[in-house]
């Protein structure tokens, strides 16, 4: 039974891929946030996310100076990741995942809402995106109206980060109505530094 479901699936998968690769909001990350990344010629560049519809990101990303890594929580979206350059793991644990590393921008469309969801999770990942990002490093993180609070209200990531425009993209690019809600990137800056509040004695 499994051979005659998989082509089936197979095709169905493809499908979903194809109506999410022509999204307005995935056009947009192709023809304007790859670009003006790349344009900026960063030395180390972090996608975080691999499926089908990313798998050309890191061609479009990369250059002679710039190299591309990804990761995923999933091992079987290892195939849609960069090559050698790819790592499977919670990109909470990105610092440990990428021990030697540095970035100077990381991407992260549609992890809000969807996987990390409670508040204890999203300090856990300005944390992480804190670490591993060098002073002055942006983060793009894209996010659905409908699945989380907008990330410039929640405490944690304004302690860590400015929302700040990336080259001569806006700070925040939406929009509205896309697939029955609104999607949103938003750009942030690193801090240069940043001192956690301590429990009082």
């Amino acid at each position: 039974m499994g051979l005659l479901t998989s082509p089936r699936k197979l095709v169905e998968a493809v499908k979903f891929h194809m109506q999410v690769h022509n999204l307005p909001d995935r056009k947009y990350v192709r023809e304007e946030i790859l670009p003006a990344v790349k344009g900026e010629a960063f030395a180390n560049v972090l996608l975080v996310g691999t499926r089908r519809y990313t798998v050309s990101y890191p061609a479009q990303l990369a250059s002679p100076g710039t190299l591309v890594w990804t990761v995923d929580l999933d091992p079987s979206a290892a195939k849609f990741g960069n090559g050698k350059h790819h790592q499977v793991g919670d990109v909470c644990e990105v610092a440990e995942l990428f021990p030697d590393l540095r970035f100077d921008a990381v991407m992260a469309n549609g992890l809000l809402g969807f996987g990390i969801d409670s508040l204890d999770d999203i300090r856990r990942f300005a944390d992480a995106m804190y670490e591993s990002l060098q002073p002055g490093g942006f983060l793009m993180l894209g996010w659905d109206a409908d699945r989380t609070a907008d990330p410039t209200s929640n405490s944690d990531i304004a302690a860590r980060f400015d929302h700040a425009p990336m080259a001569a993209l806006p700070k925040r690019k939406s929009f509205v109505g896309c697939a029955g809600f609104d999607h949103v990137f938003d750009w942030f800056r690193r801090k240069p530094e940043w001192e956690a509040e301590q429990p009082p004695t």
